[in-house]
């Protein structure tokens, strides 16, 4: 179980570097044109909250307890969406 989860988790980090990368050639300073602003390349955490609420509702439905679902994904939703903003951020692809 915890193998899976590494796997996981790293094969997520990956990907999400790889988008950084894809995000920050597409604006190069060569060709004159700056990144765009970040709330147009990554949601608000605000949104990313709302957004991991549903999702952990429906996960607790399933399991059992809605409530702790929704307030779980809350947390985690606005975490990861806080967090990708600040990595876009820090890797050129948004001001």
């Amino acid at each position: 179980m915890l193998r899976s989860r590494i796997l996981l988790l790293s094969a997520v980090t990956l990907t999400f570097l790889n988008i950084s990368v894809a995000a920050r050639a597409q604006y190069s300073s060569s060709q004159g044109y700056s990144p765009p602003p970040c709330q147009a390349v990554t949601p608000s955490p605000v949104r990313g909250a709302a957004r991991g609420a549903a999702g952990g509702a429906l996960i607790g439905a399933i399991s059992g307890n809605a409530g702790r679902g929704a307030a779980i994904g809350a947390t985690f939703g606005g975490v990861r969406s806080a967090v990708r903003r600040g990595s876009a951020r820090s890797a050129g692809a948004c001001y």
